[in-house]
């Protein structure tokens, strides 16, 4: 049926009046939106709206320079920045890889493929850390879409010298290893913000107004290490090491007045069938973390402990057997066999048998006493990170067997490290100093944060009475009539002991045939030692050498000499002078 003209425009008033009705009514719809936005949604949004149109850029700070005793710069950082391209600003990918391609040293293929792989970021790494002449290069483009991002690296003027002492630094900065570890804190700064505003394409178009909080750098050290010293010891060390092919050997200079470690260093013979967990073991400051048995160069630490408690006299002689002794199944054997000595003379030819007898006097009591008192078993608190305690055994455990073994330093572990500061309190009127290898902490600026320089005492390890006994005739007579002798110099007179330990399998229990560690320890002047020196040589070629007279003693009398030359210590009379040359 057909609609009569007034239906027709009934209907057409109806659709009209649903049609604008659901125009206000869409209307009223995002009116009430917009009302939620601004009321509702109003924080949350600006927030967001914050981020897309703010950004930040990170100021590095620069990290601190360490210095040596002298003021030598041996650490520093210097500038080294990253190039890279912005994907949403490069017209033509290849022309422009094309001029980047010689300026930066990679080829147009890698430099194309890194910056079409990252076409929907704002940031595509080319290079990381290039040096001065790349980064001017780059500069002189001016390409809108390439940029140097602020970056250093940790250099070492050095090159290798003392690099298992200062550690190193990963590429975030941080100090991973030694030095570069332990002082982390004081050397690292903090890193700075400059905030800026951006395009809808997340361009910078300015800086935001107070948007800058400016980097805080770091500050410096100074050590106790003298980079002339260290050069000496790592130099002279390295001989060793090569002349009696051995596995590795050490030297440590210690100031005996202050604690300062004067010098550390390590050497390990080349080996090119080295594994990699070989290669990253030579990076150990083994120095601090590797404790060992130390050998005979431990008996005048037995020795002070039995006059101490009057168990010997200096005057006693001791019957030492002709060098064979029985103490239960177990025989005792000296090298050199000798008769009657007394304790000048049992220290000079290193007679286990006299040590025995003594240390069987004393009982394992006293002798425990005495390590625990020159701190053994105890860290020295040096600061260096990965420090180990060494290993004394609970006196429970001692068992008769080991009253012998102690007596001449076996069944006791302890680092390099504590051994020479054991020996230098015995230089020290019988106080025990803590070895440190930083003196100083500067502010960014070059002025004193902290002062670190005055000597920590440890504790008292012996009287200096027996001290002063033990570090005069006594170690001198080794040096003089003993097997130290190779250890004296031109110009000074040394006191010292010797000392050939055997080593122990690496993956089983006992004793490796022909494996030794040979080791020295001495000062001088003896008049007034200024300097303590220790070598170890692990695993010299028994058919060379392995004794540590003939392995360790020449090394550390060579050092001595050239140390105190060096530092113009005036030589002893009625020596020849040996003038210090480099």
């Amino acid at each position: 049926m057909a609609l009569t003209t007034d239906s027709q425009g009934m209907y057409r008033r109806r659709v009209g009046g649903i049609i604008l009705g659901s125009i206000i009514l869409l209307f009223a719809v995002l009116a009430g939106r917009l009302i939620q936005i601004n009321t509702t949604f109003r924080a949350r949004l600006s927030r967001i709206a914050e981020r897309q149109q703010r950004g930040s850029m990170v100021l590095p700070a620069r990290r601190g320079t360490i210095f040596d005793a002298r003021g030598r710069v041996v650490a520093c950082s210097r500038p080294s920045p990253d190039v890279f391209v912005d994907p949403g600003l490069v017209q033509d990918v290849d022309a422009l890889s094309s001029a980047l391609s010689a300026r930066i040293n990679l080829p147009i293929p890698v430099i194309t493929q890194k910056i079409r792989s990252r076409s929907d970021k704002r940031y595509a790494l080319l290079a990381s850390r290039v040096d001065e002449v790349t980064a001017e290069a780059v500069l002189e483009m001016k390409n809108p879409a390439v940029g140097l991002a602020d970056a250093s690296v940790r250099s070492y003027p050095l090159g290798e010298s003392m690099s298992q002492v200062l550690g190193l630094v990963g590429r975030d900065g941080q100090g991973l290893e030694g030095l570069e570890k332990q002082y982390d804190f004081h050397l690292r700064g903090r890193d700075g913000k400059r905030r800026t505003v951006r395009d809808a394409r997340k361009r910078a178009l300015w800086n935001a107004v107070a948007g800058l909080s400016p980097p805080a750098d770091g500050g410096h050290i100074v050590l106790t290490i003298d980079g002339e010293i260290q050069r000496i010891s790592e130099e002279l060390i390295e001989e060793a090491v090569q002349e009696f092919y051995a596995e590795s050997g050490l030297a440590i200079v210690l100031s005996p007045r202050t604690g300062d470690v004067l010098a550390m260093a390590l050497s390990t013979f080349p080996n090119s069938d080295e594994t990699p967990e070989e290669a990253l073991s030579r990076r150990r400051n083994r120095a601090v973390t590797d404790p060992v048995e130390p050998g005979s160069v431990f008996k005048p630490i037995i020795a002070c402990g039995a006059l101490a408690g009057g168990f010997v006299s200096p005057t006693e002689r001791i019957d030492c057997h002709m060098g064979q002794f029985r103490i239960g199944r177990r025989v005792i054997t000296d090298t050199k066999p000798a008769g009657e000595l007394d304790l000048q003379g049992i220290i000079t030819k290193s007679s286990n048998i006299g040590m025995s007898i003594i240390a069987m006097r004393m009982g394992n009591d006293v002798l425990h006493e005495t390590v625990q008192a020159f701190h053994f078993g105890q860290k020295t608190g040096v600061d260096f990170p990965g420090e180990s305690a060494g290993l004394v055994r609970p006196l429970a455990s001692w068992r008769s067997d080991s009253t012998a073994s102690v007596s001449f330093g076996y069944e006791v572990l302890v680092t390099p490290l504590q051994l020479v500061a054991a020996f230098s309190a015995i230089i020290n009127d019988g106080v025990l100093l803590k070895p440190r290898f930083v003196k100083q902490l500067l502010a960014a600026d070059g002025s004193i944060e902290e002062d670190l320089s005055a000597p920590i005492v440890m504790g008292r390890a012996i009287s200096e009475e027996i001290a002063n006994f033990m570090a005069g005739d006594l170690l001198r007579s080794v040096v003089e009539n003993g097997g130290g002798h190779r250890a004296e110099t031109g110009s000074y007179r040394v006191i010292g002991k010797t000392g050939t330990a055997k080593l122990t399998f690496r993956d089983k229990p006992g004793y490796e045939s022909g494996a030794y560690q040979s080791t020295f320890i001495g000062a001088a002047p003896a008049r007034d030692p200024e300097v303590v020196v220790l070598v170890m040589v692990r695993r010299p070629d028994p058919s060379i050498g392995y004794y540590g007279g003939k392995v360790a003693a020449p090394a550390a009398g060579r050092i001595l000499e050239k140390t105190l030359a060096y530092m113009q210590v005036p030589a002893d009379e009625k020596i020849v002078t040996v003038s210090y040359s480099r």
